[in-house]
């Protein structure tokens, strides 16, 4: 599988330094529970996002790649929202808070509600689960080999009220 971090570094070669920082696992301690009630961050979660924030600070541009996996998203695997799962938001928000331009990937198997990301992230690539090639798509995207232009087949909702009820039902009842 070639991920997004080693298609990037392909891509650049080893002229360019692409420096890689965690910043927070897909989803915290407690949840799907603190989709519904937010909680601090813990100490932990505190200094990772600290430290994507100071190695984001001695970039040129931040490539924040964030979203869903197989545990997040799927078969019988509901969920309370539709936001970015975990302390992803966080990040997000603490990366764009350096004054840095931030390109923002979503991994994904859903639509997001990506309000925030959309109001203040300048570029963001829906890649959706891109496969085992992925990275190497995603990185010729980014630095302009590929133009992922057209039509979604899905609409991205504001908020999960959004969202029509779908239940079987007998025409007519």
């Amino acid at each position: 599988v070639t991920t997004v971090l080693k298609g990037i570094q392909d891509y650049l070669g080893k002229n360019v330094n692409v420096a890689y920082e965690k910043g927070c696992e897909i989803v915290n301690r407690g949840w799907p529970d603190t989709e519904i009630i937010s909680s601090p961050l813990n100490q932990q979660e505190q200094r990772d996002i600290g430290k994507a924030v100071e190695r984001a600070r001695l970039s040129d541009v931040i490539v924040a790649v964030l979203g869903e996996d197989d545990k997040t998203v799927g078969e019988s695997l509901s969920r309370t929202s539709l936001e970015l799962p975990g302390r992803q938001q966080q990040l997000l928000e603490a990366l764009y808070a350096t004054g840095k331009p931030v390109v923002l990937v979503l991994i994904n198997g859903q639509p997001l509600t990506i309000n925030w990301a959309n109001q203040y992230i300048p570029a963001i690539l829906e890649a959706w689960f891109p496969g085992h090639s992925g990275g190497k798509a995603i990185a010729e995207a980014l630095f302009g080999d590929y133009n992922p232009g057209g039509k979604l087949s899905m609409t991205f909702p504001k908020s999960i009220g959004q969202i029509e009820y779908n239940f079987p039902f007998k025409p007519g009842s």
